[in-house]
């Protein structure tokens, strides 16, 4: 999910923001259709927690933590196939709940973890689904 600048700093002044989302990296959990997060600035960050991290182009992304190492976190959006190594430096908060419909969504209980589970288990069809994807560009190409 992509984010304007504007976000970054109303982190540092307020220490969260509540903003719309752009893109569909996290979907189906978010929605830029409908759906406004929650984002607090914090500095304690684990394995499943969705993190706002910069880019070294400067863009605003929000993905999944899917492994914590020593130095650095490898995050993925739920829509996404591959893993990208993210630094703590390059994060700037963690969601921490978004309102869908009206609703406010918290990123716990059965239904979370049920959809937490299921993605996580998904994660190799993208993988194939994006292989094909790349499989049929090259087809086409000739």
């Amino acid at each position: 999910m992509n984010f304007d600048n504007t976000v970054i700093n109303q982190l540092e002044v307020k220490g969260f923001v509540v903003s719309k989302v752009r893109g569909v990296s996290m979907w189906p959990l978010l929605n830029q259709k409908n759906t406004t997060v929650y984002i607090e600035k914090s500095n304690d960050y684990k394995k499943h927690d969705c993190v706002l991290f910069m880019r070294q182009n400067k863009d605003m992304i929000l993905h999944r933590i899917l492994k914590v190492k020593a130095d650095y976190f490898l995050v993925c959006g739920d829509n996404q196939a591959y893993l990208e190594k993210v630094y703590p430096a390059q994060i700037k908060g963690k969601l921490l709940e978004y309102y869908k419909h009206g609703k406010t969504k918290q990123l716990k209980g059965l239904f979370y973890q049920i959809y937490l589970r299921f993605m996580l288990f998904t994660r190799p069809l993208r993988i194939c689904r994006e292989f094909l994807k790349k499989v049929v560009k090259k087809s086409d190409k000739k």
